[in-house]
């Protein structure tokens, strides 16, 4: 985001409900589809000025009756090893507990292996390396994979670490044998819980997200590289299947038709990692995977703060709640919640939200699906799930249930608006019925006009933004274990209205993105 667009967003106070309509068309228009900020409602927008000078001189304290330690400093740029060894000592104020600490990495040839320099390598310009295995660790004792189960990996390894950011037509990790006797098998394991690098720790059933036997010729070849993720480390394991002769000797590596990242940041927990925090936002809130572009914009945004501590955890806080206040998330995640409290009421589960996280996530995948703001047609494509969304919900038995076909036009809108507080004129109110009664409108249409009702938006955003907490970051209800009740909502709500929306002033985003509860999802805390 450029500094003059910046600045434009922070000086455009909202003070009215009915501007975020207005102002939200201006900014899209200036930032495209970087425009994380352009749905934000008025009380999160009039205290972005504040948001940013009070976090770039605050120094750590303890959060006002709050239960928790002090977090330390964030060091996440990426830039520097040292500057990524962070763990957390913060605690959310239900938690309390240790979490296991991994062993801190050792020997040459435990991750993160041979950084492989970022660029893009192709079958004319290939990146290739030679190496011998012979005397190198046995780093990984067993594997598991989905295609070829559980086998012995006993000959000694050694690791290539990179991140793949974009692939060509014929992407390929080929390892040839120099010897007459050595035959390789490669794999790849992906940094994270699912097949963390294992650092020497002889990590059995390891699960492997790609791997290739050597042919009678010595040549291991790796082509399925299109199920490998993006923008997450990867650590390439050049090994053997045997202990004798045939489980060591000399190799030359040959990786084609790749795009890799120019920084690779591994530490013991990759969430600590700029690449990785983007990606998985996109994947938590957006359910999909980052476009080139924003990915670009919002690892930027951290990774220019250099090793400045201090700035890269304001950074990961905006670009944190960025997610969830962008267009794409407010026109898909927040629309699924206002539906839900629209048609059963706000307090639905537990006299307290109006959702489970079980109910959320198929719909809102149904509604992002092939949406990605600024792409070309995405505004038509979202209207066009938009409205098959909501022609499905009124077809559902709850639904029927709960406004039968002999309700009358304004019986039927009188109790969409007593769900959504009133939030309807009464004008508003007398045109949907009538609308209705005269067939220009269907139920589906008026409840989604309902829905998209802008004082209705407004008036819920700060229930949402905390229930999002629970369903984006820690992947729960909120009164699931450990809370067990919704006292932990509560908590947050009572604190995000205490300080008018202002989530810097609440620390409510910091506290979960920096809680043991959220970083044990990928790694120790």
């Amino acid at each position: 985001m450029r500094e003059d667009v910046a600045k434009t967003i922070s000086s455009a106070l909202v003070s009215e409900p009915k501007l975020v309509s207005t102002r939200r068309k201006d900014w899209r228009h200036k930032l495209g589809h970087y425009s994380m900020f352009a749905a934000v409602p008025a009380m999160v927008v009039s205290h972005l000025p504040e948001m940013v000078s009070e976090a770039a001189t605050k120094t750590d304290e303890h959060v006002a009756k709050q239960d928790v330690k002090d977090p330390r400093r964030l060091s996440s740029a990426g830039r520097s090893r040292s500057l990524l060894k962070r763990q957390s000592m913060f605690r959310l104020p239900h938690q309390r507990g240790n979490f296991s600490i991994l062993a801190a990495l050792s020997g040459n040839d435990d991750c993160p292996g041979q950084i492989i320099p970022g660029g893009t390598y192709t079958a004319t310009a290939p990146y290739t390396d030679s190496g011998n295995t012979t005397s190198a660790n046995d780093t990984v004792n067993s594997l598991y994979s989905f295609y070829y189960g559980a086998y012995e990996t006993s000959g000694p390894d050694q690791i290539y670490t990179f991140i793949l950011t974009d692939r060509g037509l014929n992407p390929q990790i080929k390892v040839s044998s120099t010897s007459n006797t050595y035959r390789p098998v490669i794999y790849i394991l992906e940094g994270g819980t699912s097949g963390s690098c294992p650092a020497g720790t002889k990590n059995e059933e390891v699960y492997s997200v790609s791997v290739a036997y050597s042919d009678s010729n010595g040549i291991a070849t790796l082509d399925a590289l299109q199920y490998l993720p993006l923008n997450v480390p990867l650590h390439l394991f050049v090994d053997g299947l045997h202990n004798d002769a045939m489980g060591a000797g000399p190799y030359t590596v040959r990786i084609q038709d790749v795009t890799l990242a120019p920084e690779v940041c591994v530490t013991a927990n990759p969430i600590d990692c700029t690449n990785f925090f983007v990606s998985q936002h996109y994947q938590d809130f957006l359910n999909r995977q980052p476009d080139l572009t924003g990915f670009a914009h919002w690892t930027n945004e951290i990774t220019q703060c250099g090793e400045n501590a201090q700035c890269i955890e304001l950074k990961r806080i905006n670009t944190s709640a960025a997610f969830f206040v962008s267009i794409e998330f407010q026109q898909t995640g927040y629309l699924i919640y206002r539906s839900y409290a629209a048609a059963f009421g706000p307090t639905r589960i537990g006299t307290t939200v109006p959702l489970t996280r079980s109910e959320f996530m198929p719909d809102v995948q149904r509604v992002a699906q092939g949406i990605v703001v600024g792409a070309n047609g995405w505004e038509a494509q979202l209207e066009a799930n938009k409205t098959a969304y909501f022609n499905e919900f009124v077809q559902r038995p709850n639904f029927a249930a709960a406004y039968p076909s002999t309700m009358s036009a304004f019986e039927f809108v009188d109790a969409l608006n007593a769900n959504a507080g009133n939030a309807l004129t009464m004008s508003e109110r007398d045109q949907l019925a009538i609308d209705l009664i005269g067939g220009t409108k269907t139920r589906a249409q008026v409840f989604q006009a309902v829905v998209e009702n802008a004082q209705f938006t407004y008036a819920h955003f700060n229930r949402a933004f905390v229930l999002m907490q629970y369903f984006g970051y820690l992947k729960r209800d909120p009164n699931a274990a450990p809370d067990n009740s919704f006292a932990g909502y509560n908590y947050w709500l009572a604190k995000l209205e205490q300080f008018g929306g202002n989530y810097i002033q609440a620390e409510m985003v910091k506290a979960f993105i920096s809680s043991g509860e959220y970083r044990k999802r990928f790694g120790p805390q």
